[in-house]
């Protein structure tokens, strides 16, 4: 059953004052996200990742395009319904954004439950909470409770932020580079509560990164973004062991292994914000274009069962 559906969907943003010029951010991307999987959306910084994750979170409104959740349209405005609007949660990249520094860590738990009616009284939502931070391992539960945001590490805050989210109990979470900012030693921890949460709440996750062996660990599929565009989506071993975009390629050779020694594939120029008006929008950084790709966009199709790519060369 597929509780996420989005068609045609485009945002773009107009920037400069005197001579204006329009960036699309997002640029007719289609897909459909399976309940109960994880889906991982990966690019590069600037390619619309967490445009994408704030346009179906609804807190920004598309262009254009259908955005359809559990077979009910939801795009054309960022009002949603009482009870969808706790369904769709998302973590941010930074923790210490993420809170209200006035509030203690209680107060930013206890407010979403009120708000969303879970537990009938304080004391009820209270041990809510404490379950939670028990499985986050933040204990004593009740230590935390009257800390402030900055009183607290990158790895314990951004665990709360998963917390919080999770115990509104939603069916689709958005984890928009949820562990980019920590060191390497607690982003395991991290990711499997994240794993073990999601799994024991039955919840679908959207999980944006730029990090494809963590893609590859964590997701079912993989869909990769290039300047607004899917350029290459398909199962996650597919799209890592047998990637077909040029792009995707260019990405995987620079991915740090142990097992094997990978001859990297250089781009030919740096990523611009703006697409090229004719042709493939990786056509000016592609080591395989030719005139046909100068000339003509290529259009996503399955070249595989479930592996779509949109390349002249393949």
């Amino acid at each position: 059953m597929q509780i996420l559906q989005v068609k045609n969907l485009r945002k773009y943003f107009t920037v400069g004052m005197l001579k204006k010029y329009t960036i699309k951010a997002l640029d007719d991307v289609s897909f459909d996200i399976n309940q109960g999987e994880i889906f991982a959306v990966l690019g590069e910084s600037g390619c619309g990742k967490s445009t994408l994750g704030l346009v179906l979170s609804r807190i920004e409104k598309e262009t254009a395009g259908e955005i359809f959740f559990k077979e009910r349209k939801i795009s054309g405005s960022t009002k949603l319904d009482f009870d969808t609007r706790r369904q769709i949660q998302i973590i941010f990249q930074n923790p210490y954004e993420s809170f209200d520094q006035r509030l203690c860590i209680y107060d930013s738990l206890v407010i979403p439950l009120r708000i969303n009616k879970i537990g009938d009284s304080d004391s009820q939502r209270k041990e809510i909470m404490k379950t939670f931070l028990h499985r986050a391992g933040l204990e004593p539960a009740e230590s935390f409770f009257n800390r402030f945001p900055h009183e607290l590490s990158g790895g314990q805050l951004q665990r709360i932020s998963l917390l919080r989210a999770m115990m509104l109990n939603p069916s689709f979470l958005i984890a928009d580079e949820c562990v980019s900012m920590l060191d390497l030693s607690v982003r395991a921890s991290v990711i499997n509560l994240m794993l073990d949460l999601i799994e024991s709440e039955k919840t679908t996750v959207m999980f944006i990164t730029h990090d494809i062996s963590l893609a590859k660990y964590v997701s079912d599929q993989i869909a990769v973004l290039y300047l607004g565009k899917i350029v290459e989506m398909g199962r996650s071993v597919d799209v890592v062991q047998r990637p077909l975009h040029p792009y995707t390629k260019v990405l995987i050779s620079y991915t740090p292994s142990i097992f094997e020694k990978k001859n990297k594939i250089k781009p030919k120029e740096l990523m611009s914000l703006f697409q090229p008006e004719v042709g493939c929008n990786f056509v000016n950084r592609c080591p395989y274009s030719d005139d046909k790709c100068q000339q003509e966009r290529p259009q996503l199709r399955e070249l595989e069962p479930g592996h779509w790519v949109s390349c002249h060369k393949v």
